[in-house]
């Protein structure tokens, strides 16, 4: 007897490489609903020609075309963020230091760069910063204010820089994500486990991802379209196990 089916489940992502082998194991991706599987069929028929029964179908094949589908990913982290702008994550291992004497010239009405960001500790000389000049931390920033001491010159600037942490994404470098897929699931009508394995999925995006929110938009989602590889020496992408007959 069917029963009904409304499906909870944990989700496992280990990265492929161009060999389709496990780099090393596997991570949880977090919070990722729905996730859709779309097996697409081609038919073939063979019509009638004869006089009697032209027009009529004798014969019918289908062949599997393609195994398809999708999956939203909910949570920001380096790694999903890379696979959804094709890059990839990297380890920020700067540590801190100073800067004694770093020449910048000054644009009226801009913000000039320097050479790190998150400083703080900033000096120009005969200058004062709140009165004179201004400072954006996080981005390494400082422009001068119009009417104190300093104008559009060039100025040496001395300052701190605090150790990097996290990680960053590189965007664009990686056009090929390939990964293995297990879930962990749970039919919560009947608390029966459900679980499934896929041995090789392709992960794409084409989806705008915002960088700036909407404001009555409540998170930001990752989604991705997802293709299904077979692997040599098997006969599916993959199965899903659990189900009662």
């Amino acid at each position: 007897m069917g029963r009904a089916v409304s499906i909870i489940g944990t989700t496992y992502v280990g990265l492929l490489d161009k060999d389709k082998k496990l780099v090393g194991g596997y991570r949880r991706v977090g919070e990722c609903y729905p996730f859709k599987i779309k097996v697409e069929t081609e038919q073939k028929k063979m019509e009638s020609r004869q006089r009697e029964s032209a027009g009529q179908t004798l014969h019918t094949k289908n062949r599997v075309s393609a195994i398809g589908g999708s999956i939203n990913i909910r949570e920001w982290t380096a790694a999903n963020l890379a696979w959804a702008l094709s890059g990839t994550e990297v380890l920020n291992t700067a540590v801190a230091g100073t800067v004694a004497d770093e020449s910048v010239t000054l644009i009226a009405d801009n913000w000039v760069r320097l050479a790190h960001q998150n400083i703080s500790a900033v000096k120009i000389a005969d200058a004062a910063e709140g009165s004179d000049f201004e400072v954006n931390a996080p981005l390494g920033l400082i422009r001068f204010i119009t009417g104190g001491a300093l104008s559009a010159t060039a100025v040496s600037v001395a300052y701190s820089y605090a150790e990097e942490s996290g990680y960053r994404v590189d965007i664009g470098n990686k056009s090929l994500v390939r990964v293995a897929i297990m879930i962990d699931g749970e039919n919560e009508y009947t608390g029966e486990a459900i679980s499934a394995v896929f041995d090789s999925v392709v992960l794409s995006s084409s989806a705008e991802i915002s960088l700036i929110s909407e404001p009555d938009n409540e998170y930001e989602e990752l989604p991705f379209e997802l293709s299904f590889e077979t692997l040599p020496g098997k006969k599916s992408p993959g199965y899903i196990n659990g189900l009662p007959l």
